[in-house]
């Protein structure tokens, strides 16, 4: 398999890259009833997917748990999920064929095996579903003609999907239809009415493309939200402690500082949030904020470029097939830091 987004000609690329419409809430009018009356098979009870299928049966849809005949005979912590829930649980073989859309809920180092077994057991004109695309994307998965593939993305993790929708409300999705599997045109319809299900039109729904999601996901999670939190919390923590500071307090200060700046970014952006700084702070803040856009610009634009490349996802594949040594090796050096 090659990667998909280097498959394509540049105006293809460009084209999927720049795919991003807001959806308004009129275009939510049927709500999930497009998926009312069919079979709904979730693969995996992880957080999104317990979660959202809690929210797609108390929005009327029929909703079943397939998962792997051994966490099924060991009763695992998603065996125990789902039942404890109330859902129906099988094993592929049983839920699968049956299926009118499944939805792969697994860790991405999972989705290749998952999508590979569970293909030749769904039925013809089924449709497989996705809340990140790196499998369509980066791997390059080939799914069969017959199947609509799509996706739909909450932008928060699978406890705050929940909490949002049981409070009326419901968080920012992104939905896509893969281009090169919607044989019956029904991929949209399908997707708009599985983020309706998990409440997500109610926060704002963008249409976009999986390569647009797995660019932008990949490049958000790792350089600009936890690399530098990251970063800026070991720097932070390391200087307190180096000029005296205790290192409870420091680190107490640190992981509290972040949650009230953040959540004031979240509430009403940049302006928010130099708004708890006091007026000498902001004029502080403002300055080494333009040195750092010098210095961190290259490193930003090299590490799009690598994702946008595939070159990153090529190196994290290869990790997957090592056993996870680059990352079991990173968690135990983060681990023996002070700070943790």
């Amino acid at each position: 398999m090659a990667n998909y987004f280097n498959t394509l000609n540049l105006r293809q690329q460009l084209a999927q890259l720049g795919k991003c419409r807001f959806m308004g809430r009129d275009e939510f009018a049927d709500g999930a009833s497009y998926l009312q009356g069919k079979k709904v098979v979730i693969v995996g009870c992880g957080a999104q997917g317990l979660n959202q299928g809690l929210n797609m049966r108390d929005s009327g849809l029929d909703i079943s748990y397939a998962l792997r005949k051994e966490a099924i005979a060991e009763k695992r912590a998603s065996w125990r999920k789902a039942t404890e829930n109330g859902f129906k649980v099988g094993t592929y073989e049983e839920l699968i064929p049956q299926a009118d859309l499944v939805i792969n809920l697994t860790p991405d180092k999972q989705h290749s095996d998952v999508v590979r077994t569970v293909q030749p057991l769904m039925k013809d004109g089924a449709a497989l579903g996705y809340s990140h695309g790196f499998n369509i994307v980066e791997v390059g998965e080939q799914i069969r003609k017959d199947i609509t593939v799509v996706m739909v993305a909450p932008k928060c993790p699978g406890t705050e999907v929940r909490e949002e929708y049981k409070r009326g409300f419901g968080v920012p999705t992104l939905i896509a239809v893969h281009p090169e599997n919607d044989p019956k045109g029904e991929g949209m319809a399908i997707a708009k009415a599985w983020a309706a299900a998990t409440g997500g039109h109610r926060a704002g729904v963008l249409e976009s493309s999986f390569v647009a999601e797995v660019k932008s996901d990949l490049m958000g999670e790792q350089t600009i939200l936890c690399g530098m939190l990251q970063a800026g919390s070991l720097l932070c923590f390391d200087k307190l402690v180096e000029e005296g500071t205790d290192p409870a307090y420091a680190e107490k200060l640190i992981q509290f500082g972040w949650e009230t700046i953040t959540e004031a970014l979240k509430q009403g952006g940049i302006t928010l949030m130099m708004d708890r700084l006091s007026n000498p702070a902001k004029l502080r803040a403002y300055a080494l904020s333009e040195q750092l856009k010098e210095i961190m610009a290259p490193l930003f634009q090299k590490h799009m470029d690598d994702i946008i490349s595939g070159e990153f996802s090529s190196g994290m594949m290869a990790d997957w097939a090592n056993d996870d040594k680059k990352l079991l090796t990173w968690r135990e050096e983060t681990g023996k830091t002070a700070f943790e």
